[in-house]
């Protein structure tokens, strides 16, 4: 019995831990108008792939490194903003605490061939860091589903 209660016990501790994690991302209150206004880009298309991951620079001083998912994200149209190509990789957080919209990601990668889940649309944010161009959506940004 002791074996259990200390499973019990340790399952309950990360069961805690993951609820204060995922709510420590707080998004300002704003309308679809103000989160399209800030977006760089707003794309229209479907989520081809997922990778988990993936190390992303902070621009912090300190060289840290963010794990986040990656999307590729394929363009149908460009509502807003400029961008070549047709094929666009998006960063988002993991969704513990980091405002990350992975559940999204993966829901629309796994319906990417459905002709019943027509295109997401995605207020995308431009950052460049050491010459390298990363765009990232998060839950507090513009976002549509079919």
């Amino acid at each position: 019995m002791r074996p259990f209660a200390s499973f019990l016990t340790a399952f309950t501790t990360v069961l805690l831990v993951s609820a204060s994690q995922a709510s420590a991302c707080r998004c300002p209150d704003m309308t679809d108008e103000e989160k399209l206004a800030k977006a760089t880009l707003l794309v229209k298309g479907r989520m081809k792939s997922i990778t988990y991951g993936v190390d992303v620079p902070t621009g912090n001083a300190d060289g840290e490194i963010a794990r986040m998912a990656r999307g590729d994200f394929e363009i149908e149209t460009l509502l807003k903003g400029s961008f070549e190509g047709k094929t666009i990789q998006i960063y988002t957080g993991t969704g513990m605490g980091d405002c990350g919209r992975l559940e999204e990601f993966l829901r629309a990668a796994l319906l990417y061939d459905r002709p019943d889940f027509g295109p997401i649309e995605l207020g995308l944010t431009k950052t460049e860091h050491e010459g390298q161009t990363y765009y990232s959506s998060l839950i507090c940004d513009y976002a549509k589903d079919p």
